[in-house]
């Protein structure tokens, strides 16, 4: 099915779902249960598919809580895009691709993940409490696994909070050559802050980024590389929007050509990956579709616009970036709940996500083994 169809499509059963409402439509940037539910008491749905929440308030602009206010932003059905990605023309294999693909072990994401769970509570909120919270145990893992990838490592503080810092953890290796341009790959350490939860939001994707700096450490790339464990994430995406503010004070993101996003990696039903961006990349996105069509066994949803995670930030900085996700239709019953544990997710669907992040690396970068 075309895009153009498919949107005049989802645009006519939006309005019969929609009814008689009128006035603007609001595009909801936080799924949180709690969030939804109030949400629900001002408000009638407009539309909702895939990623994408569209409400009409039923109150005065002026009588919308601020904390509801803030997670939304106005916008349109021309926005919204959610359907398969189309096959690729073509699904030659190269076989550096798959020889750097086949390193992925789904047994490494679940123990990186697991060691991240047991740090304990790892909200950004924690950090206000102890200088031993579970966020901070977190940043230290994750800041000792770069090091002893032999990656160049910052801890990139941004807010002070009661007990201790609000820190990003970066790891960079440069290509060696003037004028080099970066990819980034990022991916959130915090979670809501249930004690020994938040498997697979967020330690699913931070595993996903350790995983992917582990393997290319064993390469020599032609680009920068730089790594991202975000914190706040589940804050307004607090460590994103200061990482991206900071590397441009420094003249960094400039060079910044791509960037990958890893957010709920690990549970599964249906073998669906949504690929969301927003419309200026949807080329991009089904660049990257492609990819997984041809590396992988995913089956690449494409999702547009988008919203709540680490690659807004960049996306907003005109920078190519996706956000690699489990299916929305169908996404993990424990999100942001304390049943998010690591007995219920796929480490399998786990390493194919991965394995579709390292190709498009691949199809952007030359890389050559370090022997």
């Amino acid at each position: 099915m075309t895009k153009p169809l498919t949107l005049t499509l989802l645009f006519l059963s939006s309005a019969l779902f929609a009814g008689q409402a009128s006035g603007p439509s609001y595009l909801l940037l936080s799924h949180d249960p709690a969030f939804l539910e109030e949400v629900s008491k001002i408000s009638e749905p407009v539309y909702a598919k895939g990623r994408a929440r569209l409400v009409r308030f039923t109150v005065p602009s002026a009588e919308i809580p601020p904390d509801i206010a803030a997670l939304v932003r106005q916008a349109s059905l021309d926005e919204i895009y959610s359907a398969p990605a189309a096959a690729p023309k073509t699904k030659t294999v190269d076989p550096a691709v798959l020889a750097l693909t086949s390193k992925v072990s789904g047994a490494r994401l679940m123990g990186y993940a697991e060691a991240l769970v047991m740090t304990g509570k790892r909200s950004a909120g924690q950090l206000d409490l102890s200088p031993a919270s579970g966020n901070r145990l977190a940043m230290d893992y994750i800041a000792n696994a770069f090091k002893e990838m032999g990656y160049e490592v910052e801890r990139q503080c941004y807010k002070d909070r009661k007990a201790d810092k609000e820190c990003n953890i970066i790891a960079r290796r440069k290509a060696g050559q003037a004028g080099a341009k970066a990819i980034l790959v990022v991916g959130h350490m915090d979670s809501v802050g249930h004690d020994k939860a938040g498997a697979d939001d967020n330690a699913s994707g931070s595993a996903g980024v350790l995983e992917m700096a582990r393997i290319l450490s064993g390469y020599k790339a032609d680009h920068d590389l730089i790594f991202v464990t975000a914190n706040g994430e589940e804050n307004g995406i607090a460590g994103s929007y200061a990482c991206a503010k900071k590397l441009k004070a420094s003249g960094e993101l400039s060079s910044v050509a791509w960037a990958i996003n890893m957010d709920m990696i690990a549970w599964n039903r249906d073998g669906i990956i949504e690929i969301e961006t927003n419309k200026e990349f949807s080329a991009y996105a089904d660049w990257v579709a492609g990819q997984a069509a041809v590396y992988t066994k995913l089956k690449p949803y494409i999702a547009m616009p988008a919203w709540g995670s680490d690659h807004v930030p960049f996306l907003e900085a005109g920078i190519p970036t996706y956000l690699s996700i489990e299916h929305w239709e169908d996404h993990n019953p424990c999100y942001h709940k304390a049943c998010d544990k690591m007995d219920t997710l796929s480490w399998t669907y786990a390493a194919d996500i991965v394995r579709l992040n390292l190709a498009v690396i691949a199809g952007k970068a030359k890389l050559t083994p370090i022997q």
